[in-house]
């Protein structure tokens, strides 16, 4: 029916139902994940995997989940560079503030090699600051971030071109000398680079000079959204003289699959109204009401709607949290009945 189309998981990293009397919010992307287990998640990647998913994606979070307790994203994509064969593993997105770019570039190198050119890199320019604060790591402004970003974009490719010649950068921020990356990637020229972010003038900008993908976040998934920033990207390859085919877009959000009414009404009130962190005051006001408009679910008639309209303003790529893990029904009849319709 439509060409190039992939379906992707989100891993669960955390935790986030609640524990019972406890008058915390939940966490929005594992609801009903009452604590944190390897197995666990492990299980449900191998799933995925089974089902025909195409990639599975971790975020670079350290303390979000329920008792603040989170696997390491790099860690974890190595740990499942070993146990998976087919599924392509990918960082939604790494924060460039917490590694070195020159390592980073060297990591993904490495992960590339050993999963036989499966590696995305996802990467973005960092947001939550009590990370920063635990960690001891600087927290500087949003623009100044983003000029890091964009830096360590560059000096990457620079390594990953020059392999094992050695590559040297004397930026604002990043200066390496003749440093090399040997073994090189396996996918040529590099990993396919995704960026996450919204902001028009700047991120948006990077995308345009950068990336091979962009990711909306989980919360400006609906249509009129979506087609806007597309826009501004176009707009913005216009500028930087890049065609902007060049550049695939992707859906980040909440999937709900189910032919059972009560069970959609528990996941979506266990879900809603989306509790936000501070940095987030910009974000919709997401309610059970319009929870339909953000994310993809309902029926499996009802999710494919969903995924025609996004891909109708240019999305191709789709990143599913699974609100009923650790349950694989969800993601079971999504596989089933939703996927094929896209073949």
């Amino acid at each position: 029916m439509t060409a190039d189309i992939s379906f992707e998981y989100n891993v669960p990293v955390f935790a986030g139902a609640p524990d019972a009397g406890d008058d915390e919010p939940v966490h929005r992307d594992t609801p009903a994940y009452e604590a944190l287990d390897w197995e666990t998640t492990k299980e449900g990647i191998l799933k995925a995997e089974e089902l025909g998913f195409d990639a599975a994606w971790a975020p670079d979070h350290l303390m979000l989940g329920r008792d603040r307790a989170e696997y390491e994203c790099w860690t974890l994509l190595s740990a499942m560079a070993g146990f998976t064969d087919d599924i392509n593993i990918g960082s939604l997105v790494l924060c460039n503030d917490y590694r070195n770019p020159a390592l980073v570039a060297k990591m993904a190198a490495t992960l590339d090699v050993i999963s036989e050119g499966r590696l995305e890199l996802g990467l973005g320019a960092g947001w939550h600051e009590p990370e920063y604060d635990a960690y001891d790591w600087e927290y500087r402004e949003g623009f100044d971030r983003l000029m890091r970003l964009d830096e360590s974009i560059r000096l990457m490719k620079r390594m990953w071109a020059a392999g094992g010649e050695g590559a040297s950068f004397d930026g604002d921020h990043y200066q390496i000398d003749d440093a090399p990356c040997a073994p090189a990637p396996v996918q040529e020229p590099h990993p396919d680079i995704l960026v996450g972010g919204q902001g028009e003038n700047v991120t948006l900008k990077l995308v345009a000079k950068h990336a091979d993908v962009w990711n909306t976040d989980v919360f400006n998934g609906d249509v009129e959204t979506l087609e806007h920033k597309i826009g501004v990207i176009e707009d913005h390859c216009e500028t930087v003289g890049r065609d902007p085919d060049e550049i695939e877009y992707s859906w980040d959000g909440h999937v709900v699959c189910t032919r059972d009414e009560d069970k959609l009404d528990r996941m979506l009130d266990l879900m809603t109204p989306i509790q936000f962190e501070d940095e987030y005051t910009d974000q919709p006001d997401i309610t059970r009401e319009n929870a339909d408009d953000y994310f993809i679910v309902g029926t499996p008639e009802e999710c494919a709607e969903a995924i025609e309209r996004r891909i109708d303003a240019g999305v191709t790529k789709f990143m599913g949290w699974f609100v009923d893990f650790p349950d694989h029904d969800g993601m079971e009849l999504f596989a089933d009945e939703v996927m094929p319709e896209f073949a």
